[in-house]
This record gives C-alpha cells, structure tokens and sequence, in this order.
C-alpha cells in the first residue's frame, strides 16, 4: 500500500494513494495516522480494490468501519461513482452526508473538509 503523510491548513492527514488489497490494510492506516498524529484519511479512488465497489463482498463497508472505529474522519474521492453499478452509486450518495465517512467529486473539497475536521 503506498500512503503519505500531508498537511493542509495545519491538519495532518494520511493519503492513501494505491494498493489497498485486503481488509487488514485499514489497520495499517490508523496505525500510520497515530504514528503521525494525523486524524484524517483521504482514500483515492484508484487505491481501492475491485471488490470496494462490489458491495456485495462487503469489503467496502468493513473496510471503512474498521477505520471510523479509531475516530477517524475519512474522505474519499470517487470522480464518477456511477461507472460502478446503481446500487454503489446509492452507497455514495448516502455518504456524502456522512459524519465520519464523507465522499467527494474531488480531492480539494475532500481535502478542505478532512481539515475541518481536524
């Protein structure tokens, strides 16, 4: 998994950038944000495996879970949803109302609202 760590507006945050592949790499994040102090997590698209988007295998909803567990705000930035499947789309639109786990069109808005968070 290749993840950086980031500043914006003093907030620091984990950027995970690519290679997400099982459900055990959530707890390499918190354990990446508490060695860093970073309570955010901006989740790229293109880092999150297949089966993300396949709601049936449940690995979206664990996978996120394991992460608001640790109190931790996390963005993700899904360009177009849609190409996914209705009930994905249904899943984001749910999301972008979302207290600990909030979705965005793009990385800047997700970025402003991980900051607030902070």
């Amino acid at each position: 998994m290749q993840a950086q760590v980031i500043t914006v507006k003093q907030a620091r945050l984990i950027e995970c950038l690519a290679g997400v592949e099982s459900l055990d790499q959530a707890l390499e994040l918190v354990a990446l944000c508490a060695e860093h102090d970073a309570p955010c997590v901006l989740l790229a698209e293109e880092a999150l495996p297949p089966a993300f988007f396949d709601l049936s295998s449940r690995f979206a909803g664990e996978f996120i879970q394991k992460l608001v567990n640790y109190r931790l705000a996390v963005a993700g930035v899904f360009v177009d949803g849609a190409a996914y499947g209705e009930r994905f789309g249904e899943y984001l639109h749910e999301a972008r109302r979302g207290r600990q786990f909030r979705v965005f069109d793009d990385r800047e808005a997700a970025l402003a609202w991980l900051a607030a968070q902070h």
